[in-house]
């Protein structure tokens, strides 16, 4: 009988083969088209600042140029307005060039200089340019609008709405906004597409005098794709051709571990989102400040690191306007969902503080030990735990949670993943995070515990 049944295992195992290859075969691996690799310039400037430089080499020759001309462009504009640091001061001028893809040939890109000075951000600077990586031309939003499109409207009204969501208190300048709105603003606008989003890119400082940051203009693909170019609809088309996960970081900010994993997400373009413990924010507002400019989402892991099977309910309920605040001061937003420490997700329901409640379905303890478990066992732990729809819990506080991370991006890359902030995971099903509910994944609309 045992024979039997391991024979009729054997076989089943047998007829569901096809099935089962069939189903990897739909996932794509990352393209030719989108692999670039880095090398990292350092140098100290007689001044005693610290000048970082990224150059990139991509798949065409013609775009690894010019975002490496556009890189070296800013330090040779900003190096000579750089003071002379006096005695126990720090500064440092960091010229990064992210990445992202969509579709089978397109990537975007953004050069961002950011001038930080004693922990203070002092300058951001920032250009973007958007390729199609196999001929190597330049697109517009021309390219991927028609003219006459209902998405110039969208996109005008996006605009106006999002530049006065940052800072609350403030009102921004009432002209600026209005130049911004204009046909002609919006189609020279910096932007760049991502695994599930178009984002327009404007500086805070033009609307708000003296910020020196982004305003992100998030436009989901399932609300414009139906008014895109024929073109522009399949290079957007993402879930037809890989899977999704998101992946997620609780605990931070810290100091350079934050730095170096942000150093990790733009080698492997990749966005993720922050759950950052609010009391931790002031002191490393420079990196927040980075996480959001990068394109990252930012939420919130409350204002302390306190678990709500061990703690009163009015504790939490009286979190909310202290973590508003640490992060209006740092990025003007505040956050609009949050994950409870522990994933204890019910009791903080019950505790009323307001958020939608994000869990995860993939995780590989990775904050374990002093510096952080084994980056082989986390490795090994996220792949054979991920999914497509899938959140992936990780750290950010351990050495080790930069090694394994670098460990299973490419991999799940080249299994067909594509990484999408929590913000996109949700928007590409329509699904509309509620207050006190627990989400887990988002797959074909479906969030609930696997």
């Amino acid at each position: 009988m045992k024979h039997i049944r391991r024979m009729m295992a054997l076989l089943m195992c047998l007829f569901l083969l096809p099935v089962t290859a069939l189903a990897q075969s739909q996932r794509l691996p990352l393209q030719d088209a989108h692999k670039v690799s880095y090398k990292q310039c350092i140098e100290q400037l007689n001044t005693g600042v610290r000048l970082t430089r990224w150059e990139i080499t991509t798949a065409h020759e013609d775009v690894s140029q010019e975002m490496n001309t556009l890189a070296k462009d800013y330090v040779d504009e900003m190096v000579p307005g750089l003071e002379k640091l006096r005695y126990n001061e720090e500064a440092r001028l960091d010229v990064y060039i992210l990445h992202s893809r969509t579709g089978l040939t397109w990537m975007s890109f953004m050069v961002q200089a950011r001038y930080v000075r004693n922990d203070t951000t002092r300058d951001v600077r920032f250009t973007t340019r958007t390729y199609d990586m196999v001929n190597g031309q330049q697109l517009t939003l021309a390219d991927i609008f028609p003219a006459g499109s209902e998405a110039w409207r969208i996109m005008e009204e996006a605009v106006r709405e999002r530049i006065s969501a940052y800072y609350p208190d403030v009102a921004p300048d009432a002209a600026a906004v209005d130049a911004a709105c204009t046909l002609d603003a919006i189609a020279a606008m910096d932007f760049t597409l991502h695994g599930m989003s178009l984002v327009l890119h404007l500086h805070a400082a033009d609307f708000y005098p003296g910020k020196q940051q982004l305003i992100e203009v998030p436009l989901y693909y399932p609300d414009i794709r139906p008014y895109m170019t024929e073109n522009a609809q399949a290079e957007t088309d993402n879930l037809t051709y890989y899977d999704t996960v998101a992946l997620t970081y609780d605990d931070g900010p810290t100091s350079w571990v934050t730095r170096e994993m942000l150093d990790l997400l733009m080698e492997t373009g990749t966005r993720a989102t922050f759950f950052l413990v609010g009391g931790n924010i002031s002191r490393y507002a420079q990196y927040v400040q980075r996480e959001h400019d990068a394109g990252h989402a930012i939420a919130t892991h409350f204002f302390q690191h306190l678990y709500a099977d061990r703690t009163a309910g009015s504790v939490f309920a009286a979190m909310p306007p202290k973590v508003n605040k640490a992060h209006i001061d740092a990025i003007g937003l505040a956050p609009s969902y949050a994950r409870a420490p522990g994933g204890l997700w019910k009791p903080m329901a019950r505790a009323g503080a307001g958020w939608p409640l994000i869990q995860w379905t993939a995780e590989g303890r990775d904050w374990e030990g002093s510096g952080g478990r084994d980056p082989y066992l986390v490795k090994a732990q996220v792949l054979g735990q991920v999914e497509n729809g899938g959140i992936i819990l990780m750290h950010d506080a351990k050495k080790n949670s930069i090694l394994s991370s670098g460990m299973f991006i490419p991999v799940l890359q080249e299994r067909g993943f594509l990484f999408l902030t929590v913000d996109e995971l949700f928007a590409k099903d329509g699904v509309v995070l509620q207050p006190e509910t627990p989400y887990w994944r988002c797959v074909d609309g479906d969030t609930s515990e696997p």
